[in-house]
């Protein structure tokens, strides 16, 4: 009984290590695969191991040939899905490169071992800016920790110096906050959270926070009605900003940016044969106004009047800077 349960168990990793779509093996290899493990089997119980492991779900097909070729069809994830993984580990400015590279390893060990060198080969997502410390991979630990037990989370949060390197802020004092979420922008992790004294929710980078500890104190109740997509959909900067209701027109032919930048869900409405207008919660702040700017004219703040008077005042500003040079 042990040298069966001891065969199936090979069987399994060996289909699984060597097989894919594109490679099978035969019942003469899986019978020398297992003889050079130790174990002696003959091809009547290579079939009862291959059904046994179908009715596990196993996935097993058959390549009908001269010597027929047995292969693991379906697996956890597609190849193409795990090389987009991949990349974007490769690409993540939140990693180190050993945490990248340890995070792959991981990934090929869930394909066969023909896709294990495609799989690690380098492609052009890699990112030059990768950190040199892990506090950020460490930090969100801890927040995810809070946000599951429902605590409050304390640190002290910094600043980067002309130096470059991390400064405590406000005299080292802790922050004693309530997490929400964590969001990933501007290719950086920050914990959105509820503090008390602030006024709506403050915005704290990952890589920033030093001595991240959850506290033994419920975090604050969270607000039914906040829905953390439509947040993170209204954020432009992750600088702090006040969250407005605001009416843009566009020309129609910016309609599939404006859906990509507020979701499909968002309400837009013709105003004319060239012309469509939405509102949107937007965290008013000079990224959106910049943002507005890029399309030269082609999307302008219909309303409220302070947030139109508000870009009006930039754009003045930005002009009067120019104004000196020559």
């Amino acid at each position: 009984m042990p040298d069966i349960r001891a065969r199936l168990l090979l069987l399994r990793a060996f289909l699984m290590e060597h097989t894919d779509e594109r490679h099978g093996v035969t019942v003469r290899e899986i019978i020398a695969h297992l003889e050079l493990s130790g174990i002696s089997a003959n091809r009547q119980a290579v079939f009862t191991d291959i059904n046994v492991l179908r009715e596990s779900g196993l996935d097993i097909r058959v390549k009908r040939r001269r010597a027929n070729e047995y292969y693991l069809h379906t697996r956890v994830f597609e190849r193409t899905e795990l090389r987009l993984l991949a990349d974007m580990i490769r690409a993540s400015r939140v990693l180190t490169r050993a945490r990248s590279e340890e995070m792959i390893a991981k990934l090929t060990s869930l394909a066969s071992c023909h896709d294990e060198a495609w799989l690690r080969r380098r492609g052009g997502a890699a990112s030059p800016h990768k950190p040199e410390s892990e506090c950020a991979f460490h930090n969100a630990a801890q927040v995810l920790l809070a946000l599951e037990r429902g605590c409050k989370v304390s640190f002290i949060y910094g600043q980067i110096t002309a130096k470059k390197t991390l400064c405590a802020r406000h005299g080292g004092e802790a922050h004693i906050v309530s997490p929400c979420l964590l969001i990933y922008a501007e290719d950086h992790y920050y914990l959105i959270a509820d503090h008390p004294s602030q006024e709506g929710l403050a915005h704290y980078r990952l890589d920033l926070m030093e001595n991240v500890r959850v506290l033994d104190l419920p975090a604050a109740p969270a607000d039914p009605s906040f829905d953390a997509a439509a947040y993170a959909k209204s954020v432009f900067s992750m600088a702090p900003a006040r969250q407005r209701w605001v009416h843009l027109s566009f020309e129609r032919a910016l309609l599939g940016m404006m859906l990509d930048r507020f979701g499909a869900d968002v309400a837009v409405a013709g105003l004319d044969e060239e012309t469509l207008a939405l509102f949107a919660p937007v965290c008013v702040s000079p990224p959106f106004f910049g943002w507005v700017f890029q399309f030269a004219g082609r999307v302008r703040i219909l309303a409220p009047d302070d947030v139109r008077e508000e870009m009006l005042l930039l754009l003045e500003a930005s002009r009067a800077s120019l104004g000196g040079r020559k």
